[in-house]
């Protein structure tokens, strides 16, 4: 039904435009010029009558039918939408733990400079302190997933830039920003070791299915298929 009635409809649009065509050639006419006029009339009648004809062949119940079919698209385009944003972020995910866990041996790098930011505290070297933790901001922003650690440099730099320094304050700031780098450097060891093989096994399995939207390109064989598809005509006269 719906194909059907989208064809008498794409016909009644062409009458249209042929009856406006005509009217335009009315306009153009000299007002002297009755018998040409008279004409192009009643050429306008017969395209309104043949519109007449063609709207009595759309179903009665189309109305209906394309209310329904206009809720159940609109629930399908909702629910595909749902489920492409549930995949795309279980699979980014996972994406993002695997980065985490790669760029461990940059976080590990900064471990002397870790050490000299301790000692600097300890020896209330303040200004050296501050110039160390604005080199590390730089360094961690070449790090994934550091942004709790860095936030904990932040606090430590409110801490120490005053003009008077708490010195209960800054002990436990210092000791919860020292104690997260080693957290993070451990846990990322530890998943590197025991976790990353089944997260790359895991990932060969889902990659080319839930994961085939956010991957960098297509296998030769998927852009061959997607090529194929994209060439067949669609009809998307269903969604006007």
């Amino acid at each position: 039904m719906h194909f059907n009635v989208r064809k008498i409809e794409k016909k009644i649009r062409k009458i249209d435009q042929k009856i406006k065509k005509t009217k335009a050639e009315i306009r153009n006419l000299d007002d002297d010029n009755l018998s040409d006029k008279n004409k192009l009339e009643l050429k306008i009648e017969d395209y309104e009558l043949e519109i007449k004809e063609l709207q009595n062949k759309v179903p009665e119940n189309w109305k209906a039918k394309n209310r329904e079919f206009e809720i159940l698209h609109k629930a399908k385009n909702t629910r595909t939408k749902r489920y492409r944003k549930n995949v795309d972020e279980a699979y980014e995910t996972l994406d993002q733990i695997v980065m985490f866990i790669n760029d461990n041996e940059k976080l590990k790098e900064l471990s002397p400079e870790i050490k000299e930011l301790k000692y600097n505290i300890d020896n209330k070297n303040y200004e050296n302190t501050i110039s160390i933790i604005d080199n590390l901001f730089e360094k961690l922003g070449e790090i994934s997933g550091t942004e709790e650690f860095a936030n904990k440099l932040d606090d430590l730099i409110s801490v120490i830039d005053n003009d008077e320094v708490d010195e209960q304050k800054l002990i436990e700031v210092s000791s919860e920003t020292f104690e997260l780098f080693n957290l993070e450097v451990s846990w990322r060891d530890d998943a590197n070791k025991n976790l990353m093989p089944e997260l790359i096994k895991y990932n060969d399995v889902i990659k080319h299915n839930i994961g085939l939207r956010l991957q960098n390109r297509l296998t030769k064989e998927q852009a061959k298929f997607v090529a194929r598809c994209n060439s067949v005509h669609r009809d998307i006269s269903l969604n006007f």
